[in-house]
């Protein structure tokens, strides 16, 4: 496992290997780091709800949507930030908190290569939203298409690398996690996993769970297994939350890691492959 340690101020020097890292956070980084090839990913201020958008070489992934009252709020935010197209929409699980922004960005006539969920038929009748997920995705004449455990995706220089417990006892336990790299740099997407599923990777996957960024599973509702969170080492947390409803935060506390909560305001991670540069818009 990496070494890293962590200092606040005006940039957090981290060792990765026999490579410096930094993680900037009160300070801008370098004076060329937006003529770096880069990647991004962006929480959306959505409440309590998963709503990430990545984007990599030119390309858009969005990874859930969030909930459907937020709905016109990342509709603009979007068309803000220039994004009318996505190589992949993909859905963790068919929760109404994490499916129903997808929806709505494809009535509202956003364009997509695909249409990425972990389900096959025989899970059509457990939920209307999947359903209607998939019916929406249809009329649109967007391909729908079941990915698998292990699967990797390419967005970019980025590599989605999408992974699932199938044996897992509720659809939060079997949600997608997906592990992002780029460069040197990595982070983890737990969507909404349960500490079952935290100590199966553990178990199967340990090479996974070591990251720069880790996104705390359901929201940051439940405090992360201290083996996993252990392992990730990560540099900071990201909570798909806010502060108040996240039983997280005294974890993060004890360990001093630096936490983002998105429920606050859009939080933005954007990394060269190597560094990270992390901030956030409050109340956006």
């Amino acid at each position: 496992m990496r070494r890293k340690a962590l200092a606040l101020g005006l940039a957090a020097l981290v060792w990765a290997g026999s490579a410096q890292a930094a993680l900037y956070t009160d300070a801008p980084p370098c004076e060329d780091w937006t003529r770096r090839p880069l990647m991004r990913l962006t929480a959306f201020q959505t409440g309590e709800s998963d709503c990430l958008l990545l984007q990599c070489g030119g390309e858009n992934m969005m990874i859930d949507g969030g909930a459907a009252s937020w709905r016109e709020k990342l509709r603009d935010a979007l068309h803000d930030l220039g994004v009318e197209s996505f190589r992949y929409l993909l859905n963790t699980h068919y929760h109404d908190d994490h499916i129903s922004g997808l929806i709505w960005l494809m009535r509202y006539g956003f364009e997509a290569d695909e249409y990425l969920h972990p389900y096959g038929e025989q899970a059509l009748p457990y939920s209307a939203s999947l359903r209607q997920a998939v019916k929406t995705a249809q009329e649109a004449g967007i391909p729908v298409r079941q990915v698998l455990h292990g699967e990797q995706l390419l967005l970019g220089e980025a590599a989605v690398t999408l992974y699932r417990y199938e044996d897992g006892p509720n659809v939060n336990a079997r949600s997608v996690t997906a592990r992002v790299d780029f460069g040197n740099a990595s982070l983890l997407l737990t969507a909404d996993i349960i500490g079952t599923t935290q100590r199966w990777y553990l178990a199967n996957l340990p090479e996974i769970v070591d990251v720069d960024i880790l996104k705390a599973p359901h929201h940051g509702i439940t405090a992360v297994v201290d083996e996993f969170l252990e392992a990730a080492s990560p540099l900071a947390l990201l909570v798909t939350n806010t502060d108040q409803r996240a039983n997280v935060a005294s974890q993060a506390r004890k360990k001093e890691l630096p936490v983002y909560y998105s429920g606050k305001g859009r939080v933005v991670m954007e990394t060269d492959g190597q560094d990270w540069y992390v901030y956030q818009l409050a109340g956006d």
